[in-house]
């Protein structure tokens, strides 16, 4: 009996590989199709951002390494769907490799949103790379406050073995930052969240882009600051199309004040 069980339970996780591989293949198919959709960036409507509004705070969707605001048509059109109000992407350039350049764009991002809207502070939305960035401009410097939530979807917080990846796909020194224990890694770990905002981690170990998956748990000070939520056989690209993830997504942000 003992032993039919140990058969069953491999069988079935054996099948859930499968799907979850097969499932991550369709996802990068998707992505590739939809790609030439984000090349330009457009004018978003917005508007007076209210107390009447689903989402308490506008949004901004951040992609990450060589994609484009494409990676988050699927999911912008389900917050809209919803009845979501100020929902925004943007494009950022990551060939560079330069993290600071980055924050510096999505700095001039998240001015533009404020300003349209009126709101003191917005939540985003970030995959990857994106993560990092979105990290680094709401922990360092300008942005410190401007940020309450950062839901970050299969972002190497505590770096990634295959950061040398990077390299090929950037210049600059993004691979030099993603490593496990970098001085960007360290720095952002080390530094206080201000006390309004939080970083909530969506990941999931069928993510291969991050070794070990652990360092996609994000962790900092103040320790309540942060919160993880681990899904199952989600890959990397896949996190961008997963229900799962999605509801793990508008669960974060329409969560009550910390």
């Amino acid at each position: 009996m003992i032993v039919k069980t140990m058969v069953v339970g491999r069988i079935k996780k054996g099948s859930r590989f499968v799907r979850g591989t097969i499932r991550e293949i369709g996802a990068n198919l998707v992505a590739a199709q939809l790609y030439p959709l984000g090349l330009f960036e457009k004018n978003e409507v917005a508007r007076k951002h209210t107390k009447l509004a689903i989402n308490p705070r506008p949004v901004l969707l951040v992609h990450g390494v060589i994609h484009n605001r494409s990676a988050f048509v699927r999911l912008k059109n389900r917050m809209e769907k919803q009845g979501w109000e100020n929902v925004f992407t943007m494009n950022y350039s990551t060939f560079h490799g330069n993290i600071l350049q980055m924050v510096e764009e999505l700095g001039r991002k998240i001015e533009l949103v404020m300003k349209k809207t009126g709101a003191k502070q917005i939540d985003i939305v970030a995959h990857s790379l994106g993560g990092i960035v979105s990290r680094a401009y709401m922990s360092l410097g300008e942005g410190r406050g401007k940020v309450k939530r950062l839901v970050t979807l299969g972002t190497p917080h505590q770096g990634t073995h295959l950061s040398f990846f990077a390299k090929g796909l950037s210049r600059g020194a993004l691979d030099a930052d993603l490593r496990v224990d970098s001085y960007l890694i360290r720095l952002l770990v080390g530094t206080d969240l201000p006390k309004t905002s939080e970083i909530v981690s969506i990941y999931s170990h069928f993510d291969w882009t991050v070794v070990p998956t652990e360092n996609s748990r994000v962790k900092g000070k103040p320790v309540g600051s942060f919160k993880n939520i681990e899904l199952e056989y989600v890959g990397h690209t896949g996190l961008l199309y997963s229900a799962e993830a999605f509801d793990a997504v508008v669960s974060s942000i329409l969560s009550p004040e910390g």
